[in-house]
């Protein structure tokens, strides 16, 4: 049984009536150069400490957001170009920390806006992010993703370690340790945590409860692919192997019942639900070698086929809002990351130079985290869905499994 599952979640790892079967149209979008909004950041004024220790985190933040170039230097005199300046005071008092910060932009020689927060010394990298969220929004026309959370698997010759961290990478911390962690994914709140365990020979779905740390275990027989969260965070839908066949079922943690959606041969798993609940996104092939996503009706269970222009497509993730379905599909050496607009149907593909695996959205919908081999290594990439503009967020090819959520 071990082999079995170790082979059909390999396959994952390496891949890893709407009418919806019309030709679409299709753009696809190639990696290309991009102007970066540039912003000057000196270190702030005041505590000294602090200031050493909060205004580089700033400029690393922005930075993540790939559009934007935070630099340290202040604005050049004399030769005004389109750029923002931003200078900040940070001052202690007691166990309160407070920034005032003045957003500039450098060619009208205007003041943009004025930035007041506080907040308590115990946890200062929180006012950072919530500054550099606020920064993009009067920088852009998109929301920031500083005020998140990631998971992901770090896998050792000792075996694999789950851990939490900011989106940041500050406050890192070890959730679990085992000979195999599998799959985790954030519920809707982000305050749980499912995924599959192989311990002591087996395997089993395990939750873990963010707000009191604590564990629960779910010994289904057969559990052989990525637990999918309702929003409702009472359910989840999961893969089992059932001799020659696979079945995707509605498990409820409270109850225990497990409901059959689909039973079929060949390659199936659960991929994403919408945020609604209405939908199911999975993958189905009958060989290995022709995935295919389709959406499941989960009040009438009756399934549709997305239109697809691969033979070979994984990994269906909907946006937080639902407008979209993004999943991945192989050409050549080339990774497609494709959306599909549910509503007009129009597809767009972003091309990445390699292989990627197990996207995950950003609570924003604006970028995805994704394990890939891509121009710069192995590792987890970050990429902005608009401008196509990647990075590789965690280098190392033994970090997998990556989620994300709000803080």
């Amino acid at each position: 049984m071990k082999y079995k599952i170790f082979y059909l979640l390999l396959f994952f790892l390496i891949s890893s009536k709407i009418s919806l079967c019309e030709e679409v149209p299709t753009i696809t979008v190639e990696p290309i150069s991009f102007s970066k909004t540039i912003i000057r950041i000196p270190d702030f004024e005041g505590d000294k400490e602090l200031s050493t220790q909060l205004t580089p985190l700033l400029r690393k933040l922005l930075n993540y957001h790939l559009f934007v170039l935070a630099l340290k230097n202040p604005p050049l005199p004399n030769y005004p170009s389109k750029e923002y300046y931003l200078v900040g005071n940070i001052a202690k008092n007691g166990n309160e920390i407070s920034i005032k910060a003045e957003l500039r932009d450098t060619l009208e020689n205007k003041v943009l806006n004025v930035y007041k927060i506080s907040g308590s010394s115990n946890y200062p990298q929180t006012l950072i992010y919530a500054l550099c969220d606020k920064l993009i929004e009067s920088i852009s026309r998109y929301k920031g993703v500083a005020f998140t959370k990631i998971v992901f698997v770090k896998r050792t010759s000792r075996g694999d370690k789950l851990y939490i961290a900011d989106f940041s990478k500050e406050n890192p911390r070890l959730l679990r340790t085992a000979d195999l962690i599998l799959f985790p994914k954030f519920s809707k709140s982000g305050n749980k945590l499912a995924y599959l365990v192989y311990e002591e020979n087996k395997y089993f779905l395990e939750i873990y409860n963010l707000k009191n740390s604590t564990k629960e275990k779910f010994p289904l027989k057969g559990i052989c692919s990525t637990p999918v969260w309702f929003p409702d965070e009472k359910e989840l839908a999961i893969t089992i192997e059932e001799g020659q066949e696979i079945a995707l079922y509605r498990f409820n943690i409270e109850t225990k019942e497990l409901n059959l959606l689909i039973k079929t041969r060949g390659i199936l798993q659960a991929g994403s639900i919408s945020p609604e609940g209405s939908f199911l996104a999975y993958v189905y092939g009958e060989r290995a070698g022709n995935p295919q996503i389709y959406l499941l009706d989960l009040k009438t269970l009756k399934t549709y086929k997305i239109p697809q222009k691969r033979i070979y497509n994984t990994s269906p993730r909907f946006s937080p809002q639902g407008e979209f379905l993004l999943f991945l599909s192989k050409s050549g050496g080339i990774s497609l990351i494709t959306l599909y607009n549910l509503k007009t149907k129009e597809q767009k593909e972003i091309k990445f130079l390699g292989g990627l695996e197990d996207p995950t959205f950003s609570p924003t919908g604006d970028y995805i985290l994704a394990f890939g081999n891509g121009k710069d290594g192995k590792g987890i990439y970050l990429i902005h869905l608009d401008s196509s503009l990647t990075y590789l967020y965690l280098p190392g090819s033994n970090f997998i499994f990556p989620d994300w959520a709000e803080l």
